[in-house]
């Protein structure tokens, strides 16, 4: 174990809702004017006063109409989704180590491992927490707060996903790739129902090589209810942690 997690563009995740949020441009013209003027300052410093009232008569004739604002924000609403799912790095953990659908979807089908990080220290204390919502909530950028865009945008997902209870990392500087974590972030590792002897023998080398102790768990499937059993097999302390399915 080189002590490294991947963190995702959101192009590789299993919900095609992902980071491509719904996008509402409604508002009144006067609102709309007066911030497509004030864009114009910042990144059309060239154009005189009298060009860029111009333009911005120009953008609320055609672009920002009745006729087609659709269109218009349909396509800032694409550009803004190949943007997210592609440039920014996201990594998925969850306080939730027992979940039947994450270990079938996330680690081989119970045949691989889960990883439980300290959530205290440096690394998870980042991690944001997702919202699970029933309905769609478009981002509108002349009523919504940055924080607020920001949150509809990473964190938000259909409540039908709030059986995994999940938390993110996301990295915006370097995007997706490998990211090294300290050793004592790493407090645990659970070995899957169905993992086979030789993945269990690759995870006691892990442990074995390793220099600070971590817990290690086995994963059983109840023989009487539709539950995960998680069982240490081995003495080790069980620091506060969050633990994400690999």
């Amino acid at each position: 174990m080189h002590n490294e997690i991947f963190f995702s563009p959101a192009s590789n995740f299993n919900d095609p809702f992902d980071l491509r949020p719904a996008f509402s441009l409604q508002s009144t013209p006067d609102r709309q004017r007066e911030d497509f003027l004030k864009l114009s300052r910042k990144f059309e410093p060239h154009l005189t006063e009298d060009e860029r009232a111009a333009e911005a008569d120009r953008v609320m004739a055609t672009s920002m109409s009745v006729e087609d604002i659709g269109s218009t924000t349909a396509v800032i609403q694409f550009i803004h989704s190949q943007v997210m799912s592609t440039d920014v790095g996201i990594y998925c953990v969850s306080t939730k180590p027992d979940d039947i659908l994450m270990w079938s979807h996330y680690a081989d089908s119970h045949r691989g491992i889960c990883i439980e990080f300290d959530g205290t220290l440096s690394l998870m204390a980042h991690a944001q927490k997702v919202q699970y919502a029933r309905k769609r909530v478009p981002i509108n950028p002349y009523e919504d707060s940055q924080e607020v865009m920001m949150g509809k945008a990473l964190l938000n997902k259909s409540e039908q996903w709030s059986y995994e209870c999940e938390w993110r990392l996301i990295r915006y500087k370097g995007g997706p790739g490998v990211v090294q974590f300290r050793p004592a972030n790493l407090t645990g590792i659970i070995i899957g129902a169905l993992a086979s002897p030789s993945t269990v023998d690759t995870v006691m080398t892990w442990v074995r090589q390793r220099s600070i102790p971590v817990s290690l768990y086995q994963s059983s499937v109840s023989p009487k209810k539709f539950e995960l059993q998680l069982a240490p097999t081995r003495t080790a302390q069980n620091p506060t942690h969050v633990s994400a399915d690999s």
